[in-house]
């Protein structure tokens, strides 16, 4: 779903049967997520063309037993509910060390925000650049409004976001 995301794919289909599966891992006491693209796409303007499928995704932690709840809910399991359990055992004592706490977020926030060195020295040359063509303010000459506005705007938010990546 989402790249490093707490959260796995567990069915695909249909929205009644998405809504359904949702349902009945709620009544099981695992949360899901259900994700529509359809439904984005014509909210985005994209129009009705886009395939409709709904997608169902439920944290890595509940992984193994959402899966099989799944699988039970439209077919009948030949994995009895003890086999089932112990093989959830397992794989959460395998996965501890990714499980974390169950209030986290889909998108999980970088605390500092990574900047490649190619952007700041673009912001660094757009901050020199603008402080160029501001410079004959100094001298005391006149400049049209639509150049001290733009390139004031241009310095101002270079060297605030250099001012950001330093100040981390």
């Amino acid at each position: 779903m989402i790249k490093e995301s707490n959260y796995e794919r567990v069915y695909t289909g249909s929205e009644i049967n998405g809504k359904f599966i949702q349902n009945y891992l709620e009544e099981a006491g695992i949360h899901s997520v259900v994700r529509n693209d359809g439904e984005s796409a014509i909210r985005a303007g994209f129009g009705t063309n886009y395939i409709n499928q709904t997608l169902v995704f439920v944290e890595k932690e509940n992984l193994v037993k959402a899966k099989h709840l799944v699988e039970k809910a439209f077919v009948n399991s030949e994995i009895s509910d003890t086999d089932f359990e112990e093989q959830a055992t397992q794989s959460s004592i395998e996965d501890e060390e990714f499980v974390t706490d169950t209030n986290s977020t889909l998108i999980q926030k970088e605390e500092k925000p990574k900047r490649s060195m190619l952007n700041l020295a673009l912001n660094a040359g757009l901050l020199l650049y603008s402080l160029y063509r501001l410079y004959p303010l100094t001298q005391g000459e006149t400049l049209p409004t639509f150049r001290i506005v733009l390139s004031g705007f241009i310095a101002v938010f270079c060297a605030y976001t250099l001012f950001k990546h330093f100040k981390n």
